[in-house]
């Protein structure tokens, strides 16, 4: 496995690999790249006047562009935990060699000119960054920056928790969370700049009519309009400071007991198959999330190739799925799960998904409909 990703990423570090002997200072390194590569570069630094300007131009620009100490703190600013790190290991060294550096770890340099990749005659990887850097880097106020980086690094993570957790987030809300969870208190002017100063990357946010977003909703405006509606009036679900943190992974979720009963279900009843069951469930998890009906979860279970060959095996996964939707935490809920919100009416639970048309197998019209509603199912799902 280890050799099938070495020759992955191999391929994908290629395509920007300069083939030849390894060099470590910036203008000749600049000179050996095409014109395409050059201008990729000064696009992604937005160096202006880059259109007219022919090759020799280009590289002459960018190495005084990018030899600059307040541009290079700012992308050490940007960068994400991973690239941090990997900066920190290359900036000692004059190059790395090394097959296994996975590629979306080293693009973002990459892009701006702070590295390089040369590829030897044996296809033999060496990661470079130019020793104008290394000198540069020696200039930077270190201590501040790694202050500033990881007061930066926090804000972040509750603002990509809030928004994977509930997917939109008044500012103000944000505010009060964090400073109920943190000692260091947070302002609006500093939410703002931390906000704004990431979203020159791709983030997981965005801004929409003056919310935090998840940025889905760049997509499906129309979905965010209709978001603010349901949320109306609703109470707010905030976990305690690690659980809402986990959020900051958009594909985290709760392993709840509903969802655990199901995958037993499955692997005992349906396949057993461990990693079959495991995929099913992240995403019977996913398609409950989105509310989706539960004729799409059984529609991603015949997908998947599982067959039912009882009617009671049909009802039994109906029944469960609708358990898992029920205790599945809702954008349209404020982040709490149906169960939660209905308790906290003082209502009794009533597990329904809306918009249930289930036919997992050959059912009879006058056979009682396998979504639990005491009909037969000529008078409920068959409709």
């Amino acid at each position: 496995m280890a050799t099938e990703f070495s020759h992955l990423y191999k391929l994908m570090h290629a395509e920007y690999a300069i083939r030849g002997e390894v060099k470590q200072n910036l203008s000749e390194i600049l000179s050996l790249l095409s014109k395409i590569r050059l201008s990729d570069i000064a696009r992604s630094v937005n160096l202006s006047g880059r259109s007219k300007m022919n090759k020799q131009e280009l590289a002459k620009a960018l190495q005084e562009y990018i030899l600059d100490s307040m541009f290079v703190e700012e992308l050490l600013r940007l960068a994400r935990e991973d690239e941090f790190s990997l900066y920190q290991v290359l900036i000692r060294e004059s190059y790395v060699k090394d097959d296994n550096l996975v590629p979306g770890v080293c693009l973002f340099f990459m892009d701006n000119g702070l590295l390089h990749v040369f590829m030897d005659k044996d296809d033999k990887l060496y990661f470079v960054i130019p020793e104008e850097f290394r000198e540069l880097n020696e200039q930077l106020d270190w201590l501040s920056l790694n202050r500033m980086r990881e007061r930066h690094q926090l804000v972040l993570q509750y603002i990509q928790a809030v928004v994977h957790l509930y997917g939109v987030c008044k500012p103000e809300l944000l505010i009060e969370i964090f400073n109920n969870q943190n000692h260091e208190k947070l302002h609006m002017s500093e939410l703002l700049h931390i906000a704004n100063f990431h979203l020159r990357r791709s983030q997981t946010y965005c801004w929409m009519d003056g919310y935090l977003a998840n940025s889905y909703f760049d997509s499906a405006p129309d979905e965010f309009e209709t978001l603010l509606r349901k949320i109306e009036n609703k109470p707010r679900y905030v976990p305690n400071n690690e659980e809402l943190l986990r959020y900051e992974d958009d594909f985290y979720f709760e392993m709840t007991p509903q969802l655990m009963q199901l995958r037993l279900f499955i692997l005992n009843q349906l396949n057993d198959n461990s990693v079959l069951a495991d995929n099913l469930i992240h995403d019977i998890q996913l398609l409950c999330s989105m509310e989706e009906p539960l004729q799409v979860v059984f529609n991603e279970l015949e997908r998947r190739g599982i067959e039912f060959q009882t009617f009671d095996q049909a009802k039994k996964i109906a029944h469960l799925v609708t358990e898992v939707y029920n205790h599945t935490r809702l954008w349209s809920n404020c982040g709490h799960t149906p169960a939660e919100l209905s308790a906290t009416r003082g209502n009794r639970v009533n597990p329904v998904i809306l918009g249930q048309r289930v036919v997992p197998l050959k059912i009879g019209r006058n056979d009682p409909c396998p979504c639990g509603s005491g009909l037969k199912y000529k008078k409920c799902c068959d409709k």
